[in-house]
């Protein structure tokens, strides 16, 4: 049995269905790829905010001292775009044993791949986390 050929009106019809296809699947791919990396620095925020609480309620920690654990915890080069520091405050400023410290950390987000028209209406402009202990005796 012989395999039909193509008509000669049908033979860039493929391309042009590629081309009609192919922004909304890269635009798809993308957002996936911007999806994960908003989760991870999502992640990578919430263990540096947790892992700087449990500095924050040893005796003799400063402020100070909680905002560079964050920071360190944030240097990899996916984890903050364009020098971006995070925003750390830690309540109360004076801490005593058995009194609960709260320890925030905001940094900005913005995607690297979707345009910035879509990019700023599916994610949020920071990432947000805080933790809270209550200090050692």
């Amino acid at each position: 049995m012989p395999v039909p050929t193509s008509s000669p009106d049908q033979r860039g019809a493929s391309a042009v269905e590629m081309a009609l296809i192919l922004p909304l699947l890269l635009t798809v791919v993308f957002a996936i790829i911007d999806y994960s990396r908003f989760f991870f620095l999502r992640s990578t925020v919430t263990a540096a905010v947790a892992d700087a609480t449990r500095l924050a309620v040893l005796p003799g920690t400063t402020d100070a001292m909680i905002a560079a654990a964050i920071s360190q915890a944030l240097l990899d080069p996916i984890n903050q775009a364009d020098g971006q520091t995070p925003n750390v405050s830690v309540t109360p400023s004076q801490r005593s044993a058995g009194q609960p410290v709260t320890v925030t950390a905001s940094l900005p987000f913005s995607p690297l791949i979707l345009p910035q028209f879509l990019g700023m209406s599916l994610f949020p402009q920071n990432i947000n986390a805080a933790a809270t202990m209550v200090v050692e005796p």
